[in-house]
């Protein structure tokens, strides 16, 4: 009759066909994507902007009461 070993391998074999199936029929979908840092980004490319934008302040009210004085 049948044994237990050719049951297990047979049933194995299809499930392994079914799950290869499925995962062939699966679109990858990344955890993680570069679209989702557009935000920080932004808020990056602000505060630096501040940054130079109040350098730029201070710099030229030094130079003015540089010449001033």
């Amino acid at each position: 009759m049948f044994s237990l070993r050719r049951i297990l391998s047979v049933l194995s074999l299809i499930l392994l066909g079914i799950t290869g199936l499925a995962l062939a029929t699966t679109a990858y979908t990344p955890l993680i994507s570069s679209d989702m840092f557009d935000g920080v980004r932004t808020d990056v490319n602000t505060a630096a902007s501040g940054i130079i934008t109040i350098l730029i302040i201070i710099v030229g009210v030094g130079l003015l009461i540089k010449v001033f004085r």
